[in-house]
């Protein structure tokens, strides 16, 4: 699945996708995700209900004209996601999510939705479906975090070349990722035979897979087959997750309990930590990640808060 507004998976395969998946080899199916097209589909049972609900000059309003507004985009690429996670028409899901980190980002508050619906809306009975639609996409949105970051069948690959500020920036990336839960199980490095000091050094947690400088582009499915075969030799299996184990895991410890996070390149100081309302807010550089404790920890009181070899453990008595 292209998740990237750049279509560069219809670039890669050479030929021209859509929103729909298309059958492009034998068990292999491609889809570019159109957000544009998606939100014309949905846009003729949305409008009348936010009309009512907000203002009628909502009634009118073109899709082209929503689809500015921030973030939709990347909203209605995460349904699209989840509407092929759910359809069990394939034994494997790969999505291309470009450099669109805020995609990832969205997928931490599903919560949020039903909390500003809330205050948007207030008690007005004409909003009443429109209350309902936007339950039902925080459920949506929360199913498919659920699924993204379950270890056991979900997992992030980053790509990346060796410049120091590619190593860099994966670095961020990467903090980010356990910073909100996911499972990253390989760091693919492009366009290098042999893996230099500086990222075996700085990646030695996980597997690092080579992709080796090519005289030409990798553009059809001839070409991408080759370098498969390369980077995943018989009997690899690509879809295979090659880390196992909870980026982030709640264990009873005495009489309190213990949140034990990854938390990979950041120092005790880089890290700040608010309780509130029943919530840890975890802030990483510029990073912030809140998050609700379930009964009972969500009673007791953060106590202490230790890091050690990219380990964050927060006990709660």
């Amino acid at each position: 699945m292209g998740c990237d507004a750049s279509q560069s998976l219809a670039d890669c395969l050479n030929m021209p996708l859509s929103d729909k998946p298309l059958q492009v080899a034998t068990n292999l199916w491609a889809q570019e995700v159109d957000s544009l097209e998606r939100l014309e589909r949905f846009w003729p049972a949305v409008e009348p209900v936010l009309g009512q609900a907000f203002n009628k000059g909502v009634v009118g309003v073109v899709p082209e004209e929503l689809s500015l507004l921030p973030g939709l985009s990347d909203l209605l690429r995460l349904l699209a996601l989840k509407e092929q996670c759910d359809s069990g028409a394939y034994e494997v899901v790969v999505a291309d999510l470009g450099s669109s980190l805020a995609a990832l980002q969205l997928l931490s508050y599903p919560e949020g939705a039903a909390w500003w619906a809330d205050r948007l809306i207030g008690e007005s009975s004409t909003a009443g479906e429109l209350a309902q639609q936007v339950d039902s996409l925080a459920e949506a949105l929360s199913d498919l975090r659920h699924t993204l970051g379950d270890s056991s069948q979900t997992s992030v690959r980053l790509v990346m070349t060796a410049e120091q500020l590619a190593l860099r920036e994966t670095k961020r990336v990467l903090t980010f990722l356990s910073l909100y839960g996911f499972n990253i199980d390989a760091v693919v490095l492009n366009r290098q035979k042999y893996v230099p000091r500086s990222v075996a050094d700085a990646f030695s947690a996980w597997p690092i897979l080579c992709v080796t400088l090519y005289d030409r582009d990798i553009i059809g499915l001839k070409l991408l087959s080759e370098m498969a075969r390369a980077l995943f030799p018989s009997p690899d299996d690509p879809a295979d997750i090659m880390v196992r184990g909870p980026a982030q895991r709640l264990s009873r410890s005495g009489e309190g309990y213990v949140l034990s996070l990854k938390l990979p390149f950041v120092g005790e100081d880089d890290i700040d930590l608010l309780q509130h309302n029943g919530q840890l807010i975890l802030q990483v550089g510029r990073i912030r990640r809140v998050i609700p404790l379930p009964s009972p920890v969500d009673a007791l009181s953060a106590a202490d808060a230790v890091l050690e070899e990219g380990m964050l453990e927060i006990h709660f008595a």
